[in-house]
């Protein structure tokens, strides 16, 4: 099995659309399965962009075309994402025959795993002896998908005469061009690009009577490990977050202070904000009630900010550290990194 540790995941894709094929000969693929296939393997597709040039945005949109989502015979038999066939005597490996466009039926590759297969697709493009067909897409941006589209098609890498219109079709309906914007290593844009790609999805205090002696204050960041500063206007009303009850830690509080002032107790509110040996920051929330093991709003992920680590995400979505790290348990022992996806349920 391949193994990789990337930082970068994918933005939520576009909401509701129906599955309608882009041209008469393009299969028809279910929304639902390719947002589920795109967050599958994207990051598989960041990789071999960064390995080749290939860009992540094409690699998507083929896998997508050419498995139907994940959903064909050939990727669910064969993992074999591409329809990259054995090619004479050079596979040595195991084979899946199929028919295709040939009369007879063809062979094509089995692959251990899905990844397998998009690793596999880099190294056909980067094939030496193919260097007279696919050479000059190397020489395209990488930003540039609509140019590598149409010089997959003029290469003649697809039979279809509307390969092209349907690659650019399914990257501008998933807005697949964003992942080209990102790497394995780092991120690449700036924050309020990075924004844009990934935006915000913690919720908001949901505060049912409005506190007119609130504060207004400018702090540090209170679910980052950051100087950026952050304007709070700090309510001392109790307010609902995940459907538990919270408050926020005013400028100067200590544990004791906010027990006092919401008659409670410290050991209780170290216990249900898992605080240990962790100090308390402005602005920050504090729940009166145990944490919950799940997110129940419909947010399903977070994308990581940087400098945020997965007890500030805990906190930020009322979810019990521990059990945040049972659904993320790659992340038991380390923090994830900037970009990572993390499952809130």
């Amino acid at each position: 099995m391949l193994r990789y540790s990337f930082i970068i995941c994918l933005f939520c894709c576009l909401g509701q659309l129906s599955a309608i094929p882009f041209s008469e000969d393009m299969p028809l693929i279910d929304n639902e399965k390719a947002q589920i296939y795109i967050e599958k393997y994207k990051h598989i597709a960041i990789y071999e962009m960064d390995r080749s040039g290939v860009p992540a945005s094409i690699k998507m949109a083929q896998g997508l075309l050419e498995s139907g989502a994940g959903e064909s015979s050939l990727a669910t038999k064969a993992n074999n994402h591409f329809g990259i066939k054995c090619g004479g005597d050079v596979w040595t490996g195991d084979t899946y025959y199929l028919w295709d466009d040939d009369v007879v039926k063809s062979c094509f590759r089995v692959y251990t795993n899905p990844e397998e297969s998009f690793v596999a697709h880099t190294d056909f493009l980067l094939n030496p002896k193919k260097e007279f067909r696919y050479g000059f897409l190397f020489k395209l941006k990488k930003t540039d998908y609509k140019a590598w589209a149409k010089g997959l098609q003029s290469a003649g890498y697809a039979t279809a005469k509307t390969y092209s219109k349907n690659l650019i079709a399914l990257i501008e309906r998933y807005e697949l061009y964003k992942l080209d914007l990102l790497t394995s290593e780092t991120i690449v844009v700036s924050d309020e690009e990075l924004e844009k790609v990934f935006p915000s999805v913690a919720p908001k205090p949901v505060i049912e009577k409005e506190d007119t002696t609130a504060e207004v204050v400018v702090v540090p960041d209170p679910f980052r490990h950051t100087t950026d500063s952050v304007t709070i206007q700090l309510t001392k009303t109790v307010f609902a977050i995940n459907g538990l009850k919270a408050v926020y830690v005013q400028p100067k509080d200590d544990l004791k202070a906010i027990a006092t002032r919401y008659k409670s107790k410290v050991g209780k509110l170290k216990r249900f904000n898992e605080l240990k040996k962790r100090e308390i920051r402005t602005g920050q929330y504090i729940f009166l009630d145990k944490k919950k093991n799940n997110y129940t709003g419909n947010v399903k992920i977070h994308i990581v900010r940087q400098h945020e680590e997965l007890y500030d995400i805990a906190q930020q979505y009322g979810i019990r550290l521990k059990k945040l790290q049972k659904l993320n348990k790659v992340y038991k022992q380390r923090q994830p990194a900037t970009g990572t996806k993390i499952f809130l349920k």
